[in-house]
């Protein structure tokens, strides 16, 4: 298995989701797309430590422009999942031409979806925008030139993720991989010398990562065009609209899943705003250490919405059932020793953001609450990667709606009154806990609707 890997890393081979061992293609599909999501969180986190040497209020101000990051990914990811599954279905069931149409049509409406967000780069609206966040005097100023680099790279973000849609539509999840590691190596260069060298400050965090992205992008549309043959276009036309509308009826649920997540975390930053900028700084770091773990288990779950897609389109549901048993053993290996270094060893994994006493504190306890929270966090994932496989993304829809709007912000709001910004901390492991219960029962819910759809359409074929 480690040599299969290997080969795969290496070649950036496509891996045969029909056959072989079900642990076996999971990993391999796996692998590449958890490294690659830790290194789409990685240009947050740099971009985290760096700034946070420089104090507070810059702390802050990229504190409160981060969810907009995550409300360009929710957009993205809406597009991109939503073709990826459709174009594994139709692959999986030997409808090529389908899966064809599909794949011509994603850049131009991932395009079109992505420039939604351009109007931000005016002052008078980015202001207003924030202002109503909670930001205001030197944070507002700040968080402006930070989101104007922010706000420019949508559209590469967008490329990136419709060129690496496709690639992992058709197996092949190790070359978005490497387009990551590239963009990042890049950030890591550029954020000292143009946040301290050049004395850019906020502005360079976000300046250096506009510039990665697009390298990134550039590395992956190339190696695509290579890998496949096909040219790329960004032109619509109208053959693509059934095409969109497919993608858009997939794809809707999941971006207004993904959007409620960061929207919610841009309410918990204005209700965290009231007890200063040490605590949504404190919030800030805690986020973006935990979104290290989480987001390559995350990747994992992409690999199994795939996995699971293709697997429904060939009918095959005890290989669906046996690559949710595979996933959710994966995760708890990697979670468990993450909550307890998180509990045990909070003041050690803080120190490299050189925080000043009262952040420091402050920042512990948040990281002791995500310790305690990530531990149910893999049901959740399970959930949504499930949905998104068999096609049935309301219910992710329903179970974020559920996590955020209906236990994590009263929480937040009842624990800030009771505890102050600690409690805020704490709503944070409360709602997860709960919300975790109730993913249990639409899991088997889920499962059980899914096993009836093969059921039918392996008559329907045999009829």
């Amino acid at each position: 298995m480690l040599n299969k890997v290997q080969r795969l890393l290496a070649g950036g081979s496509q891996v045969d989701m029909a056959s072989g061992s079900v642990s076996g293609v999971i990993i391999c599909l796996a692998v590449p797309m958890m490294l690659s999501m830790f290194f789409q969180n990685l240009y947050s986190f740099i971009n985290t430590i760096f700034v946070s040497w420089l104090g507070g209020v810059p702390l802050a101000a990229i504190s409160m422009a981060v969810p907009l990051t995550y409300v360009a990914f929710s957009l993205a990811k809406g597009v991109g999942m939503g073709s990826a599954v459709i174009i594994g279905y139709a692959r999986g069931a030997g409808d090529q031409a389908g899966a064809e149409a599909v794949s011509r049509a994603v850049l131009p409406l991932m395009t079109m979806v992505m420039c939604l967000l351009l109007p931000l780069l005016s002052v008078e609206v980015c202001n207003r925008f924030f202002s109503l966040l909670g930001a205001s005097g030197e944070i507002l100023e700040q968080v402006y030139w930070f989101t104007v680099w922010m706000v420019l790279g949508f559209p590469v973000l967008g490329y990136s993720m419709a060129v690496e849609a496709l690639l992992m539509s058709n197996g092949d999840t190790v070359t978005p991989m490497k387009g990551m590691i590239l963009g990042n190596i890049i950030n890591i260069c550029l954020d000292p010398l143009f946040i301290f060298g050049l004395k850019w400050g906020v502005a360079g965090a976000g300046g250096a990562t506009f510039i990665a992205q697009f390298a990134a992008a550039l590395y992956l549309g190339r190696k695509y065009c290579k890998l496949t043959g096909t040219a790329l276009s960004f032109i619509p036309d109208k053959t693509m609209l059934s095409a969109w509308g497919q993608i858009l009826k997939q794809g809707l649920f999941i971006t207004v899943g993904f959007l409620v997540s960061p929207i919610g975390i841009m309410v918990l930053n204005g209700i965290l705003a009231k007890f200063g900028p040490n605590a949504i700084g404190a919030w800030n770091m805690m986020s973006r250490m935990e979104m290290m773990v989480l987001l390559p288990v995350a990747g994992m779950g992409n690999a199994l919405a795939v996995f699971a897609g293709f697997n429904m389109g060939r009918q095959d549901y005890n290989r669906i059932r046996a690559g949710l048993k595979t996933f959710l053993i994966l995760a708890c290996c990697i979670i468990m020793p993450a909550a307890l270094l998180f509990f045990f060893f909070s003041h050690e994994l803080l120190y490299i953001y050189k925080p000043v006493p009262e952040l420091l504190v402050l920042a512990s306890v948040a990281v002791h609450a995500a310790g305690v929270s990530m531990v149910f966090a893999p049901l959740l994932i399970a959930l949504n990667s499930m949905a998104q496989g068999l096609k049935r993304p309301v219910y992710m829809l329903t179970m974020i709606i559920l996590y955020i709007v209906v236990l994590r912000l009263p929480l937040a709001y009842w624990l800030a009154g009771l505890w102050g910004g600690q409690g805020v901390f704490w709503s944070h492991p409360a709602s997860t806990f709960i919300a975790g219960l109730v993913a249990i029962g639409l899991l088997i819910k889920l499962l059980a609707k899914g096993e009836k759809k093969c059921e039918t359409d392996k008559t329907a074929v045999c009829q």
